[in-house]
């Protein structure tokens, strides 16, 4: 990996090890590369919907629903003011490939060994920073108990319950403190390694969500840089 870095003129950041690089895209993001056993999913996660047969309830008591814990981190949103020339870093440094975009506002990347719809998505803005992490959970279901449970526990902003069309996983969005968000995430589209993905570039206004509320006006707003 240092030997293609250095092949495409890619400096890294201060202290490496037998490991781990360091480096930053070009939008200023600071990225670790880390050897590590694979954490991504083999295939497409788990998803269900309950009652899976009749004569069973489909629903308890408030006071009975079970706690939601997400399986894993899915995937992170990074924002960055030229999304075509950093989809270009992501190929070139880390072997990513484009999935979906809307135009210069928003792309999607996969790995090519089996991945989600997107490991990694780029947003637009004026600056560095984190638009959202997202975590995956096992149905519409645990999305909906996950909400309540961060409402309950104060945090009450964000958007949701719906439903995306590029990576076609159900969403709910909960701003944390930092004008950031952390996403429940259900259902996301998986691309085997076998398969050539046909990358489509679609409206912004046809392509943020199938269903669902309105999006809030600053939810693209980059509060990093507005600080």
């Amino acid at each position: 990996m240092r030997a293609r870095l250095v092949s495409l003129d890619i400096e890294w950041q201060g202290a490496s090890s037998e490991d781990s690089i360091w480096l930053r895209d070009p939008a200023g993001n600071l990225i670790e590369i880390r050897a590590a056993g694979r954490a991504a999913p083999r295939e497409k996660s788990s998803y269900s919907e309950w009652p899976a047969a009749s004569a069973l309830r489909g629903a308890t008591s408030r006071s009975l629903a079970p706690k939601v814990r997400p399986r894993r981190l899915a995937h992170l949103a990074l924002f960055t003011p030229d999304v075509s020339r950093t989809i270009a870093f992501y190929e070139a440094a880390l072997g990513l490939r484009l999935s979906d975009r809307s135009a210069d506002a928003v792309a999607f990347m996969h790995a090519p060994h089996g991945s989600e719809h997107h490991l990694i998505a780029l947003v637009r803005s004026d600056g560095p920073g984190l638009h959202h992490s997202s975590w995956d959970t096992g149905s519409v279901q645990e999305i909906g108990l996950g909400a309540m449970q961060m409402a309950d526990a104060g945090y009450r902003l964000g958007w949701g319950l719906g439903r995306h069309v590029l990576g076609s996983n159900y969403f709910h969005y909960v701003r944390d403190p930092w004008g950031s968000y952390a996403e429940y995430s259900a259902g996301m589209d998986y691309i085997p390694a076998d398969v050539e993905w046909v990358g489509t570039d679609q409206p912004v206004h046809d392509s943020m969500y199938l269903w669902g509320p309105s999006v809030p006006e600053d939810f693209v707003t980059n509060y990093e840089t507005a600080r």
